[in-house]
């Protein structure tokens, strides 16, 4: 049932084309822009092309808010007036909450691959094993819907949530150095590596497009599967209060 659901959760998803056009043209709009200022240079840091470092780098921005869709469809059909046709259904609203975490994840994935096949074909991106991105997707995407479900479903107001939600993406982009460089040490290089999603995703990627810096990727996949499981048992909790 859950899948079922979760199906036409995703056909619902496809018709949000305002949702569409922020998560997918934005980026690759930037992208095009971008890509006319740093054609040619190199990053210095990454020793790959600087197209290849900004790629990354709006791929991932964009999806540290992909979970927006999550927090929009819980709240609409289970927080609001809705909720009263839902729970007249012979259909737990657990089950709805779960269908709608797991549509939003491949929603945000689809949407983050499409990015990742334009700057291939447009910009000859070299992302290297194709699968290994999906899965990073896969597993960033996850970690960023439950920590946005624990937004909605932990606060009392709506509004309280989308501030939390905007305010994490740019705590994200501020610790992984989007911006600008965190001052040196190792405690601040440490932060900046492995405190956020974001640059746990980028070391992966990085680690993928260069083949080095195996070990750094590992332990940022250990760090979100840890992450994915702390934050799936704390929204079990604040689901059970408040659904």
């Amino acid at each position: 049932m859950i899948l079922r659901s979760s199906y036409f959760m995703f056909r619902r998803m496809l018709r949000s084309y305002v949702g569409m056009a922020i998560l997918v043209l934005t980026p690759l709009a930037l992208i095009t822009v971008l890509g006319f200022i740093v054609d040619g240079a190199m990053s210095e840091s990454q020793g790959i092309p600087m197209i290849d470092e900004v790629v990354v780098i709006m791929t991932l921005t964009f999806l540290m808010y992909g979970g927006f869709y999550t927090m929009e469809y819980v709240q609409g059909d289970l927080m609001t007036s809705m909720k009263w046709r839902m729970y007249s259904l012979p259909y737990e609203a657990h089950k709805h909450a779960y269908a709608i975490l797991i549509s939003s994840t491949l929603f945000n994935v689809l949407q983050s691959f499409v990015i990742v096949i334009y700057t291939i074909f447009v910009y000859d991106v070299h992302w290297g094993n194709m699968g290994l991105v999906l899965l990073i997707l896969l597993v960033v995407s996850i970690v960023i819907q439950l920590i946005y479900i624990n937004f909605v479903l932990g606060v009392k107001t709506y509004k309280t949530a989308e501030r939390l939600g905007t305010g994490f993406g740019l705590l994200c982009l501020a610790l992984g150095e989007v911006w600008f460089p965190l001052p040196e040490g190792t405690f601040f290089q440490f932060i900046a590596s492995y405190s956020n999603p974001f640059s746990l995703g980028k070391n992966m990627i990085f680690a993928t497009m260069t083949g080095e810096h195996i070990d750094k990727a590992f332990i940022s996949l250990g760090i979100l599967i840890a992450w994915a499981v702390g934050l799936s048992i704390l929204a079990v909790y604040f689901g059970r209060r408040k659904l």
